[in-house]
């Protein structure tokens, strides 16, 4: 069975990662502004500033998915953009920008799948706290709503948050912006934020734009204990519990495990909940969008975990290749959660680290990358065959561009991006999934 008729085929970006125009036409820095201006915080202190220039550059994007033959584009609003005070004021030149970018798509028959929050919080939302002040909760919630009334009519598909998981990083192990090392910050954020996501689904259903839908954006990494030792299998436990559970569970099952709330209470790092919290983080959702890149392979034998990394099924950039994890993790939200809604792969994709080979024609041959992302959609093709509901697949990335922490030296682009002019060439993996596509949609 081939894939669906309107299965959408697309590429993934953020503002953060592409955009650029970091102080212009009234928009005020964002936390990864701040952070990457430190130094020590990202690559070669590589700064995001200009990224891939987006903002001036769209046509080029446009003219690229095109040519790619993708029939949807997932991006992000920047919050400070749109609301240089992180709320309040609309900035109209902002808002003008996405205008201009969500009618293009639309008129190019690509749909535009729309992120309003890619871990790019206005810095002065942080000078008042951040996530770990609960206004948070209604910050975000104003924003939400202001961006259904302003493109409800011209988004049909809206996320209301980008992996969470990335603000418990920020705050407790200072690895992403802002920066901090404080475990009881990093789960009040992740609550907070897990609210403030039940917070944009209400003002969605209560703006109720025509023929649009919401949803969520989680990234699963399951865990695999390497060995059948009880060590071993408590460790699988307690990290599923902590990374992709901690997000899953309140926003499917509308509560967090016993496991997790009893271990947070003994270390003293519980965050503070009201009543009313899951009762937001629960609301149905129209569809789940799923990160999905690999599985992780946990054991605490020192020994037994530097066999499987030599003798393991490795790419050059030292990640394992396991396909399965796309059809691993869908069954794991029907099996663990019965879920009913949608479910769309939001993001999917490998890196090479510093320059890619060029081969003798002058492309470069970014092999594994192919190899990747053909294993994927292999079993992506497999799960949907055996009846499981999904809808639509977004490389990540488009371009080249920003990659948080790694900068510029980290590339998952199907493209390379000239940093220095903005100029973008197809790798021989563009070329793939353009062919892939066609053959999808039965073109050839």
């Amino acid at each position: 069975m081939p894939f669906p008729k309107n299965f959408l085929w697309g590429c993934a970006t953020s503002a953060g990662q592409i955009e650029g125009g970091a102080l212009e036409d009234g928009r005020t820095p964002s936390i990864w502004d701040t952070f990457a201006a430190k130094p020590g915080k990202t690559f070669m202190n590589q700064i995001p500033t200009v990224a891939c220039d987006s903002y001036h550059k769209f046509d080029r994007d446009l003219a690229n998915l095109k040519a790619l033959g993708a029939n949807a584009y997932r991006m992000s609003i920047s919050w400070s953009r749109v609301l240089p005070d992180g709320v309040g004021q609309l900035n109209e030149k902002g808002m003008d920008y996405y205008k201009r970018c969500f009618e293009s798509l639309n008129q190019a028959g690509i749909t535009p799948c729309v992120t309003l929050y890619h871990w790019d919080l206005p810095q002065v939302l942080e000078d008042r706290g951040g996530w770990v002040n609960r206004d948070s909760i209604q910050w975000f919630g104003e924003y939400a709503e202001k961006m259904f009334r302003a493109f409800g009519d011209v988004v049909p598909l809206w996320a209301t948050i980008n992996e969470p998981i990335a603000t418990y990083v920020g705050y407790a192990c200072g690895a992403f912006a802002p920066g901090y090392t404080n475990e009881v910050w990093g789960n009040q954020a992740r609550h907070n934020i897990l609210v403030a996501h039940g917070k944009g689904v209400e003002a969605f259903r209560a703006v109720n734009p025509a023929g649009a839908k919401v949803g969520v954006v989680i990234d699963i990494w399951k865990r695999h204990a390497l060995t059948d030792s009880e060590a071993d299998q408590a460790l699988m436990v307690d990290q599923d519990e902590r990374n992709w559970k901690f997000y899953t569970d309140p926003i499917l099952a509308g509560h967090y495990s016993d496991y997790l709330l009893e271990h947070l209470e003994r270390e003293g790092t519980l965050m503070k909940m009201e009543p009313h919290d899951f009762a937001l983080t629960s609301q149905p959702l129209d569809f789940f969008g799923l990160n999905v890149y690999n599985r992780v392979v946990v054991t605490t034998d020192k020994k037994a975990e530097a066999d499987f990394s030599q003798g393991g099924n490795f790419m050059n950039n030292a990640a394992e290749y396991y396909p399965k994890a796309v059809y691993d993790a869908v069954h794991l939200l029907h099996d663990l959660y019965h879920i009913q809604c949608p479910i769309y792969i939001t993001e999917n994709g490998t890196y090479a680290n510093g320059e890619e080979p060029v081969g003798p024609d002058g492309i470069i041959e970014d092999t594994d990358r192919i190899r990747y992302i053909n294993g994927f959609l292999t079993w992506l093709e497999k799960v949907i065959d055996e009846g499981y509901d999904v809808r639509g697949y977004f490389l990540w990335s488009l371009m080249d561009n920003f990659e948080w922490s790694a900068a510029y030296n980290s590339k998952f682009g199907i493209q390379k991006t000239n940093f220095e002019t903005g100029e973008t060439t197809w790798k021989k993996s563009a070329y793939f999934y353009r062919d892939f596509i066609r053959r999808a949609r039965g073109q050839g």
